[in-house]
């Protein structure tokens, strides 16, 4: 696990949450791509204006595309679109 370091100063003000981390190289039977996850965790995903307020500072970053948000619990039950599941995604905008 590493930090993205485009976003560690960020991190250092609670800009992107309190912890961020970024899909390894290792083979993943979760992965749909050769594209790498970017997660930025936030203390609750049910403040819609925290989740929007960090989604605000990626866009500041340059990222554009639309940004899924699946919470942590849907991870930790096993909860991923390459095994079939749907409208995982609490927020994507």
């Amino acid at each position: 696990m590493r930090e993205n370091s485009c976003s560690e100063p960020r991190l250092r003000k609670s800009r992107l949450g309190s912890f961020s981390k970024v899909a390894t190289t290792k083979p993943n039977s979760n992965a749909t791509s050769e594209n790498r996850v970017i997660c930025i965790y936030t203390y609750d995903w049910t403040d819609v204006a925290d989740v929007m307020r960090i989604r605000d500072e990626l866009r500041k970053l340059g990222i554009t595309s639309r940004i899924p948000y699946k919470s942590d619990e849907d991870t930790m039950i096993g909860k991923y679109r390459v095994r079939g599941d749907t409208r995982i995604s609490k927020y994507y905008e």
